[in-house]
């Protein structure tokens, strides 16, 4: 039995923050890998780049990397996911395994708005990347129904990249401006393709 992170989100761009933060939850979590799964093309936000590209910017940096995989099943299909469906896929898919979902504070915050949120809590485990913008404890204990399920959510601290956002990442790249938070590779990708 494997134990597996499955950490969704947009990348859009893929920062240093998200696979350094990866990184750490692998390791401080005794993980056997975490595989990434970008949200398709379906998924509503301004300024979002292909979902094949954002699949492409996270394999550069994964081929690099021996516990990081990317997963394309968001993307390959032509459905627009909820939470609560991704997870039940990937469980199953990994039945046999110990399955984590990776997110950041923002969306432990926002967890009791989402479809089904009650089975959301209460049936998955989770690694909590907490960037000290706000204090995921603190969300725990403050919420009875999050803090009843207390067992389901292990915090990991990163206050190193608590400013790196790919929102600024975007916008110094439309100024013409080599972001620092940015892995090479992937700033090359971006630019040879025009991206953003």
């Amino acid at each position: 039995m494997a134990r597996i992170g499955f950490y969704g989100g947009c990348f859009n761009p893929p920062t240093k923050a998200h696979i350094e933060l990866a990184k750490k939850a692998q390791k401080e979590c005794n993980l056997d890998k975490v595989i990434f799964v970008p949200v398709g093309d379906l998924y509503q936000k301004v300024s979002m780049a292909k979902a094949i590209d954002r699949y492409n910017m996270l394999q550069i940096v994964c081929s690099e990397e021996n516990k990081l995989q990317v997963s394309d099943i968001e993307i390959k299909s032509n459905k627009n996911y909820k939470a609560i469906d991704i997870f039940k896929i990937l469980n199953d898919e990994h039945k046999e395994d110990e399955n984590f979902f990776i997110m950041g504070t923002d969306n432990l915050k926002n967890i009791k708005s989402w479809k089904q949120s009650e089975e959301l809590i209460h049936n998955f485990n989770y690694i909590i990347l907490d960037r000290g913008l706000t204090e995921a404890n603190s969300v725990i204990e403050n919420d009875e129904l999050l803090k009843n399920n207390r067992k389901r959510f292990t915090v990991i601290r990163n206050d190193k990249f608590n400013n790196c956002s790919s929102t600024d990442i975007r916008t110094k790249i439309k100024n013409g401006e080599k972001p620092e938070n940015l892995d090479n590779k992937i700033y090359e990708y971006i630019l040879e393709n025009n991206i953003y």
